[in-house]
């Protein structure tokens, strides 16, 4: 029987598939959804969907998507990795060549390149711009082999031709993440930008370019720096009143000032320098690692505290020398702390316990304090000086708030268990303690989980000995 042509029309469109009839708009959200990768899978599916990749908001670039390589699998020979980045830099070319340039969001390059490269760069770069895309990111970290000793110069880094962030476009980008390339501004830049996030990593960049670029950034909520050379002195003058959240990790540095009054979340980590922030800055959460091996207590309870009194969540990463005898410099006080995780890598005379006594002082520099965390890292060896030992005693005083204590690392060293016995009899609002032989904090001394390299069996029997619950009846108290 032969069907009229109105019904057959009217089966077909009920056999269309209802995403076929969407609004272009509609279309372009959905697209935006996947990877590019899978954005131009989709294309095949339907002509009508044909050139829908072409106005993806998201092209990210990188070896998975652009040679179907994961990381790490690039050959070591010089004239593969050529190769690669030819057909890395062509397809890319192509792609942008047919992409409409409307509608960008992010742009993201995830690929070793260098200096040899810069015009490619360049080009993207403006494309970018051109497209006024709100986020770009430009990773172009190298590949290092194991066991393959290789220099990489600085001359050798892509340097970000800041030239172009006089454009119309660059007012667009919100977020800017550069990974292991030169900054280096003109010395006509006058911005300003509306960046919201700034993040370098490994990027080679001078104290009066960054400062320059931080004083145009009036918009800045997040600034992240990571191993950035060759800052000495980061010092930013103009006050950056709407950062909420600061990263400085790795950079050789000397002083750090910053003017930041509405700072919410700071995290530091290098050497031991002056920290200064804006008196009015209130950040309610910190992390510190202070590298070295240098005993750096007496930093965290006397120069910390100028930085961050106000501060209600804690972490600290420092090193304490069994040898050393007390504080030179009146303590301070963090008068708004109530959590506090300390990890601290013990090193000297295992038979010494001044400077070990001296965490006791967690309870007078921090009234306030609820819970303590308390992470022992023990490298410590026994000496052969029969010298008697200069005793530092520890004025008792009570703790009205701490609630819980939690030890890790305890190995039944003479100084860790006065330090536990101290904290356990001053705080009297105490109602829970653990004590764990086993190390469960990263080694930041020797870089691995040593966890199974002490005596545990010592560490246990000695808890087992010393905090017995019945001694301390409002307590519970776990052994591990």
């Amino acid at each position: 029987m032969m069907l009229s042509s109105d019904k057959f029309t009217a089966k077909r469109s009920k056999s269309e598939p209802v995403i076929h009839s969407l609004p272009e708009g509609i279309m372009h959200d959905i697209v935006s959804r996947l990877t590019l990768k899978d954005a131009v899978r989709a294309s095949l599916v339907s002509t009508n969907w044909r050139r829908l990749w072409t106005c993806h908001s998201n092209l990210c670039f990188d070896s998975p998507t652009i040679l179907n390589r994961e990381y790490g699998t690039i050959s070591r020979r010089g004239s593969r990795r050529g190769r690669r980045r030819r057909r890395f830099i062509r397809r890319i070319n192509a792609i942008l060549e047919s992409h409409s340039g409307t509608r960008l969001r992010r742009f993201d390059i995830t690929f070793a390149l260098d200096t040899r490269h810069t015009e490619h760069l360049d080009r993207w770069l403006k494309f970018a711009l051109d497209s006024r895309a709100s986020e770009i990111a430009i990773n172009l970290h190298p590949v290092f082999y194991k066991d393959s000793v290789r220099s990489y110069e600085w001359e050798d880094t892509y340097t970000l031709p800041f030239h172009m962030f006089s454009s119309q476009g660059a007012s667009y980008i919100e977020s800017l993440q550069l990974t292991f390339a030169s900054l280096k501004l003109p010395g006509d830049f006058d911005g300003p930008l509306n960046l919201r996030v700034l993040d370098l990593q490994t990027v080679h960049v001078s104290e009066g370019d960054l400062e320059l670029l931080l004083s145009k950034c009036s918009a800045l909520e997040c600034l992240r720096l990571g191993r950035c050379y060759p800052l000495l002195n980061l010092k930013v003058q103009n006050p950056l009143c709407r950062l909420r959240n600061l990263s400085v990790r790795g950079c050789q540095l000397q002083v750090m000032e910053f003017s930041a009054p509405n700072l919410a979340k700071f995290e530091y980590s290098g050497q031991a320098v002056p920290i200064t922030l804006g008196e009015s800055m209130k950040p309610t959460e910190a992390t510190v690692t202070l590298l070295g091996y240098d005993d750096t207590l007496e930093h965290v309870f006397t120069e910390l505290p100028k930085t961050l009194s106000r501060v209600e969540i804690l972490s600290v990463n420092t090193c304490i020398n069994t040898e050393v005898v007390g504080f030179s410099n009146c303590l301070m006080k963090f008068t708004h702390l109530i959590k506090l995780e300390v990890t601290v890598s013990i090193l000297g005379d295992s038979r010494i316990r001044n400077g070990i006594l001296r965490l006791v002082s967690l309870l007078e520099v921090a009234p306030l304090l609820q819970r303590l965390e308390l992470n022992m890292l023990p490298h410590v060896s026994v000496g052969v000086s029969n010298e008697p030992e200069a005793y530092w005693h520890f004025q008792p005083c009570a703790h009205r708030h701490l609630e819980q204590f939690e030890v890790s690392g305890f190995i039944g060293l003479r100084g860790q268990l006065e330090v536990v016995l101290c904290i356990l009899d001053n705080a009297v609002a105490l109602r829970r303690m653990s004590i764990e032989p086993r190390v469960t904090a990263y080694d930041r001394v020797f870089g691995h989980w040593a966890g199974f390299e002490h005596n545990i069996g010592k560490g246990r029997a000695c808890a087992l000995a010393f905090f017995s619950p019945e001694d301390y009846p409002g307590v519970q108290i776990e052994i591990f």
